[in-house]
C-alpha cells in the first residue's frame, strides 16, 4: 500500500484500501433515466450542425464561378493539412516473385517497399498478348481477410485485364499477406483500429500510411515498360478499397478517372448508420471541422472524371448516397464539365458484385480510351487459390523478413525522433506550450459557462450531500456530488474534486470520500462525459473500446474526448471559483485509472487548481503505453491527433513539478 500525504491537509490517504472498503447504500445517482445514449447524441448533433455549415458554404460557393474554384482550392488545402506530410521516396526494391497465366490475362507476383522494410505485396495483371504500352488502373481491396486474392478482386482486375488495361492490385494493411499484429486477438481490419491511435498521436493515420502505400503503388506501376506513362492512371475498388481509392483520387494528381465503390454516402449518417463510425482506416481526424464529407474528395479533384458506384442493399444507407451525389452534380454541372461525373447505382448488396465491376470497366475504357461501351463480363474467367496468388514463400511479409518493419514499429521509431524535436517548446516560453496544448487537445482559451442544475440533498452521518449537474453550452450533462461535513455552517472549505474513470458511484461507495472530507474540507466526485452514468453503451466490442463511436465522432469534430472531459473538470472549478474566496479555499484534484490523464491535462492548464494527484491511471506516456503497446484496449479515449509532435504526457508532469503527486 502507498501512503500518500497531500499537503495543507492533515490526510494519509491509503487509495488502495479506501476503494476497497464499501459505504452503506445510499442513492448516489444524479441524472434521472438510462444517460448511456446521451454523449453519443450531443456529438451526433454537432456533427450535423457542422454538416449545415458545410452545405451553406457550398450553397454559396455555387453562386458563382470564381467563388466555387477557391472553395475547391480550399478543400484541397484543408484535406492535405488534415492528412499530414509525406517522406521522401525511398527505393521500391521492386521484385517480380511469379508468373501465372490466367488464359484470357496474366499475372505476376509484385513485391516492393512503401517505406524502408515496409514491404507491400501484390498482383499485376496484364492482357493475355502483345507488350502495350497500355493504360495503367490501380486497384484497391476491400476489407476481405485475403486481400487481393478475394474471388471479386481477382475477377474484377481480370476483366479490365481483358479489356486492354495494366492492373495492380495490392494487399492492404493487415490484410492478405500483410498481417502487422500476429498478437492480436483478431486478425484484419480490427488492427486498423487499434494502429490508428499510435498512428493519430504521431501526427499521422492509417489512413495516411494507406495512401502512402497507394502513391508508391503507383510508382510501381508507372514504371512497367507495359504501361502507358503518358496517360493518367485509374482507380477504383470497393468498400475499405472504396475509402482507399476516395481519399487518394483526390491527393494524387497522377490518378484520372476514378470509381469508388460502396463507399460514398453523407458522413454523419454513416456514423449513425447500420454500421457505425467502423474501423480505423475509414477516419481522417478533422474532417467535419474542415468541413470535408465523403463527396467532398469527389468535388476537390475536378475537373478529372469521377464515377460513384453504389448499391441499393448496402448498408451504407443508399438514401444518403442519392442525396450526396447532388452536391457534385451541382458543382461540376456549374463549371461546365457535367460529363465528368457519373453516378452507377445497382439492384446489389455490398460488395464487388458483377455490375460494378463492368460499370468500374465501362468508365476506364471511356475516360482512358475513349471508348463509351458497355461491358459484359464472360462467365468463364478463370481465377486463382490464395495459395497460388501467394506472392512470398511464407505467405506473410512479418515471417519472410527478418528486418520487416510494421506500421507499429514505424510509428514508435518516429515518436522517439519527435522528442528530441519538442524540447524547444518546453524550454521556452510558457504561454505558448499552454497554447498548443489547448489547441490539440480542442479546448478553447475562452469557455462557455456551464449552468448548474441543483438537485437532491441528504444527510447521512458524515455528511451533507448534494446532487449538481453541469449542464454544458453543448448539451452535455455532467453529474456531480458535492460531499460538505455537517453543520458546516457555510464557513470557508477547502475543496478536493475526484475523478475516477470508472465513475463517481464507486468513488461514493468506497471511504475515499470520508478520507478526505472533515471540518475544512469538502469534497467534490463527478462524471466527466463517458464516464460513469453517462457512459456510452453503443460500441462493438470488435475495437476493443467502450469509447469507440464517440471517440471517433469528437474527433471528427475537432474535439477529442480527452480535452472535452478537461473542459468538464474545469467547470467543476469554475463553478467553486464563483462562490467566492470567502467560502472557497484551496482547491485539490485526484484523477483516477481513465480520469487521470484528464486531470493532468487540466492541472497543466489552470493554475487554480494547487495540488493535483495521479492514481491508476493506464496512461503515463503515450510513447510507452499506447504507441508501444498497440493491441492496448481502451485507448482510444487518451488519444491527441498529433500531440507527440509537441507534448508527451510526460511533459506535463514535469511542467507540474511539486503541484503533482503520482
Amino acid at each position: 500500500m502507498i501512503l500518500r500525504l497531500l499537503t495543507g491537509m492533515a490526510l494519509l490517504w491509503p487509495l488502495g484500501q479506501a476503494l476497497g472498503q464499501p459505504e452503506p447504500a445510499y442513492d448516489f445517482r444524479v441524472l434521472e433515466g438510462d444517460q448511456r445514449q446521451v454523449l453519443w447524441n450531443v456529438l451526433i448533433s454537432q456533427s450535423r450542425q457542422l454538416d449545415q455549415l458545410r452545405a451553406k458554404r457550398l450553397a454559396k460557393a455555387l453562386g458563382s464561378t470564381d467563388a466555387l474554384q477557391q472553395h475547391l482550392a480550399k478543400l484541397r488545402e484543408d484535406y492535405r493539412e488534415a492528412l499530414g506530410r509525406f517522406p521522401k521516396k525511398t527505393p521500391l526494391n521492386a521484385q517480380v516473385t511469379g508468373r501465372l497465366d490466367g488464359g484470357s490475362y496474366r499475372v505476376e507476383k509484385v513485391l516492393f517497399e512503401s517505406l524502408p522494410n515496409h514491404h507491400v505485396t501484390a498482383l499485376l495483371y496484364l492482357p493475355a498478348k502483345g507488350s502495350g504500352p497500355w493504360p495503367g488502373v490501380l486497384f484497391a481491396c476491400g476489407h476481405s481477410a485475403n486481400g487481393k486474392a478475394h474471388t471479386a478482386y481477382q475477377t474484377a482486375c481480370a476483366l479490365m485485364a481483358q479489356n486492354g488495361f495494366v492492373v495492380l492490385s495490392y494487399d492492404p494493411i493487415s490484410q492478405g499477406e500483410r498481417t502487422q499484429q500476429p498478437k492480436a486477438r483478431r486478425y484484419g481490419t480490427t488492427t486498423h483500429t487499434l494502429l490508428n491511435h499510435g498512428s493519430r498521436l504521431v501526427g499521422r493515420s492509417v489512413v495516411w500510411y494507406s495512401a502512402w502505400d497507394g502513391v508508391r503503388a503507383i510508382d510501381y506501376l508507372l514504371s512497367r515498360p507495359e504501361v502507358d506513362s503518358s496517360r493518367p492512371v485509374g482507380m477504383t475498388g470497393t468498400s475499405g478499397g472504396g475509402t482507399q481509392t476516395t481519399f487518394l483520387m483526390a491527393l494524387d494528381d497522377r490518378i484520372g478517372p476514378a470509381a469508388p465503390s460502396c463507399y460514398t454516402m453523407q458522413r454523419t449518417d454513416k456514423f449513425t448508420g447500420k454500421s457505425g463510425p467502423s474501423d480505423g482506416c475509414q477516419h481522417l481526424a478533422c474532417e467535419g471541422l474542415h468541413g470535408i464529407d465523403h463527396i467532398d474528395y469527389t468535388l476537390m479533384r475536378f475537373p478529372r472524371p469521377t464515377q460513384i458506384l453504389a448499391a441499393t442493399e448496402d448498408f451504407f444507407e443508399i438514401d444518403s448516397t442519392r442525396e450526396t451525389v447532388c452536391d457534385a452534380r451541382a458543382v461540376f454541372a456549374a463549371l461546365g464539365q457535367a460529363d465528368h461525373f457519373g453516378y452507377h447505382e445497382a439492384e446489389a448488396k455490398h460488395g464487388m458484385h458483377v455490375g460494378h465491376r463492368q460499370e468500374a470497366t465501362r468508365w476506364m475504357l471511356q475516360w482512358l480510351y475513349g471508348e463509351p461501351f458497355s461491358v459484359t463480363e464472360p462467365s468463364n474467367i478463370k481465377l486463382f487459390s490464395d495459395a497460388e496468388l501467394q506472392v512470398t514463400e511464407s505467405g506473410q511479409v512479418f515471417r519472410e523478413f527478418e528486418n520487416e518493419a510494421d506500421i507499429a514499429a514505424i510509428n514508435l521509431r518516429l515518436a522517439k525522433r519527435l522528442a528530441r524535436k519538442r524540447e524547444p517548446l518546453w524550454k521556452g516560453d510558457r504561454a505558448k506550450a499552454l497554447a498548443k496544448v489547448r489547441e490539440l487537445i480542442g479546448l478553447p482559451e475562452t469557455r462557455a459557462k456551464a449552468t448548474i442544475r441543483r438537485g437532491d440533498r441528504f444527510q447521512n452521518d458524515w455528511a451533507q450531500v448534494d446532487k449538481l449537474v453541469f449542464q454544458q453550452h453543448d448539451g452535455m450533462p455532467v453529474p456531480a456530488l458535492l460531499f460538505r461535513p455537517p453543520n458546516h455552517g457555510n464557513r470557508r472549505l477547502d475543496v478536493v474534486i475526484i475523478s475516477d474513470g470508472r465513475g463517481m458511484k464507486r468513488v461514493a461507495e468506497s471511504t475515499l470520500v470520508r478520507e478526505f472530507l472533515n471540518e475544512k474540507t469538502a469534497v467534490v466526485t463527478v462524471d466527466l462525459r463517458g464516464f460513469g452514468e453517462t457512459r456510452d453503451a453503443g460500441s462493438n466490442a470488435k475495437y476493443q473500446s467502450h469509447s469507440h463511436r464517440t471517440a471517433n465522432v469528437a474527433t471528427h469534430i475537432g474535439r477529442p474526448l480527452l480535452g472535452q472531459r478537461v473542459g468538464d473538470l474545469l467547470s467543476v472549478v469554475d463553478f467553486l471559483e464563483g462562490i467566492g474566496s470567502d467560502r472557497v479555499g484551496g482547491i485539490r484534484l485526484v484523477g483516477i485509472h481513465a480520469a487521470a490523464p484528464v486531470a493532468l491535462h487540466a492541472a497543466f492548464l489552470d493554475d487554480r487548481i494547487q495540488q493535483t494527484i495521479l492514481q491508476q491511471s493506464p496512461v503515463n506516456s503515450w510513447v510507452d503505453d499506447v504507441v508501444a503497446k498497440p493491441l492496448r484496449s481502451d485507448m482510444v479515449d487518451h488519444v491527441v491527433p498529433g500531440a507527440l509532435r509537441w507534448y508527451d504526457l510526460s511533459d506535463l508532469e514535469f511542467a507540474l513539478k511539486d503541484r503533482l503527486w503520482k
